[in-house]
């Protein structure tokens, strides 16, 4: 191919991946809305997922000229996770770092470590124009687009929604920090298997099962 058929198809994949998330995100919330989204958690390697959610989105990030940056920290313990929930929620994190970073020669940083609570930590961050004080409270929510970005940044606005119940539902937390001019660093929690396990021999269910809306009994977990 020419170069230039070449950037062309490029481009094309990458807005078809940017497509296929669109559409993911609107089943997604459906699930959560009518209680039908389960997470299954199995013990993981975190390092694992942080390097495939990248790895999927590296071609979007060279179209818009971002370099992706990760620093894991070694020997993290493994994690509780629905494999697919999660990588969702870094592919959600990691594309809109990648789409309000600014243009070319940005950075986005994604960094996993063990925090002072024993907890999985992740940030990704970035370096674009920042988020509005005022607009801090209101990203999680369903469908919210700040009026600054909306025209010039495309989305469903329901990105930040589903990971927040993804999150959530993992037993985590997810927050955002962010000054204007300066970029943002959005951030979430795992929690470590063993700990997990710990709950799992404490309670009534013997399988470690968890919905949108908190944990679910009696349903099956293929280790």
């Amino acid at each position: 191919l020419s170069p230039e058929l070449e950037d062309f198809m490029h481009k094309m994949k990458a807005a078809a991946q940017s497509l296929t998330a669109f559409i993911n995100n609107m089943l997604n919330v459906s699930r959560i809305e009518n209680d039908k989204l389960t997470l299954k958690l199995h013990e993981e390697q975190w390092p694992e997922i942080v390097k495939t959610a990248i790895g999927d989105l590296s071609l979007r990030a060279r179209t818009r000229g971002v370099e992706l940056i990760t620093e894991v920290a070694p020997n993290l313990p493994t994690v509780g996770a629905d494999r697919v929930g999660a990588y969702e929620v870094l592919c959600n994190l990691i594309d809109n770092a990648i789409k309000y970073s600014g243009g070319s020669g940005k950075k986005v940083t994604i960094k996993a470590v063990v925090n002072s609570e024993g907890l999985v930590e992740t940030t990704v961050q970035d370096h674009g124009n920042g988020i509005p004080t005022a607009v801090l409270p209101s990203l999680f929510e369903k469908f919210y687009r700040s009026h600054r970005s909306r025209n010039q940044v495309g989305g469903t606005g329901l990105g930040l929604y589903l990971s927040k119940s993804i999150v959530e539902a993992h037993g985590g937390e997810i927050w955002v920090r962010s000054k204007e001019g300066e970029g943002s660093t959005f951030g979430f929690t795992m929690v470590p298997y063993t700990k997990l396990a710990e709950e799992q021999k404490n309670g009534d269910n013997n399988d470690i099962s968890r919905g949108a809306h908190g944990w679910i009994k009696n349903h099956s977990l293929y280790r």
